[in-house]
This record gives C-alpha cells, structure tokens and sequence, in this order.
C-alpha cells in the first residue's frame, strides 16, 4: 500500500518531553487562553495555555489542557478544582510579552497580575477577575475534568458570561481587524493573524449528491 512517502517521525523514540515539542510545534498556529484563577485565599494567578479549544457551541464550553508534572498540578488547576470558576481571556498581539512573563514558573504563592502589575477587572458573574486589556473575557463554570495518558487533564468549561472590548462584536460577527488575536507556534515563537486568505463561495451544486464530510 503507498505511503505518504515523506520521513518516517518515531514518536515512541522520543521522551514525553520531545513528543510535546514535536506536537505543539506541528499542530499551529494554536489559540492562546490567558487563564485567570483563585485560590482559596483569594490570590489571583494568571497563566497561559495554548492547548485551547471549542468543545461546544450549545452549551458554550470551552477546554483548555492542563499538564501533569513531576513537581505536582499547575496553580491554574488546582484553583479551578478548588473554586471551579475562572476566566479564559483571549491573548491580542500587543499582549504577547505579558503572556510570555505570566508562562515563568513562580512559586505558588506569587500571583502573575501583582507580581508583574498586570491590571484586572471584576467579571460579571464569576468572582475570578479577568484581564483588563484582554479584548475577549469567558467567564466559565468547570463542568469536568478528562485525564488523557500520563500527562495530560482536559478541563472543560461551560461559558456563563462574555465580555467584550467595545465595538468589536456586533450581533455574533467579531471584528476580527480590532481583535488581532496572537497565535502560538512553538517555544517564544508566537504568530499574528492579520494575513487573512479569503475563499470564494463554494457553489452547492457539484457537491449535492455527496455525503456531508
């Protein structure tokens, strides 16, 4: 049977360290998910995860992937388990650096938005405080956790309010030009989105008679 013909990658070769960076850099460019949470004493940290996901439009629920290390749970994690409410901000471009300085592993009892000044604002439902420069706030409720292999947790959550930059939405459409969201691709290596390809409409007719893919 012919093969795709290009190099053979070993995946089980690798460590479960090269296979992440092997992954995460083929699968790009990637949302970034600037997490907020709480922990029990109300400090507020602030993380980002560019394993992030639409796992649902109805309800809206939204997933991020939470890694397991040798050192224990990620603060994020733990904070969710803990309050089971935190926001997702979407990352713009001129807040690419912020979200590199809130990815450094301080100790726990360090929250990124004070330690780095990074100014928040009370969310509308939830008592987890958003990012205030951040053009697009899911303030989310956790609905379950999913552990996949030897590394990984999905956390699933359901969307309870939105908020947005002013002017950027308008009815469902999003002004995509204003959001400028940043891409993740690989180690610091981050992408912009403003290059947008623009298809013409597929006509229905030479497709009418095949099964929906």
């Amino acid at each position: 049977m012919p093969t795709h013909g290009g190099d053979a990658v070993d995946l089980e070769a690798m460590s479960a360290l090269e296979r992440y960076k092997f992954l995460t850099a083929t699968v790009v460019p990637r949302p970034i998910a600037l997490v907020t949470t709480m922990n029990a004493e109300g400090l507020v940290n602030a993380a980002p995860f560019s394993q992030f996901i639409i796992l649902s439009a109805s309800p809206a629920i939204l997933g991020i992937v939470s890694g397991r290390h040798p050192d224990g749970t990620k603060d994020t994690h733990s904070n969710i388990l803990t309050r089971r409410e935190y926001v997702i901000n979407i990352v713009s471009e001129d807040m690419a650096q912020l979200t590199q300085d809130c990815a450094f592993p301080f100790r726990p009892e360090i929250g990124e938005p004070a330690h780095l000044r990074i100014a928040t604002a009370p969310s509308r439902i939830v008592s987890v405080p958003a990012i205030a420069d951040s053009p697009v706030a899911f303030e989310c409720r956790l609905s379950r956790t999913e552990n996949f292999g030897d590394t990984a947790t999905l956390i699933a959550g359901v969307v309870v309010a939105v908020s947005c930059r002013p002017g950027l939405v308008q009815g469902h459409r999003v002004d995509h030009a204003a959001l400028r969201p940043l891409g993740r691709i690989a180690g610091r290596a981050y992408c912009r989105t403003g290059d947008v390809i623009t298809m013409a409409e597929a006509c229905d007719a030479p497709f009418s008679g095949l099964a929906r893919g």
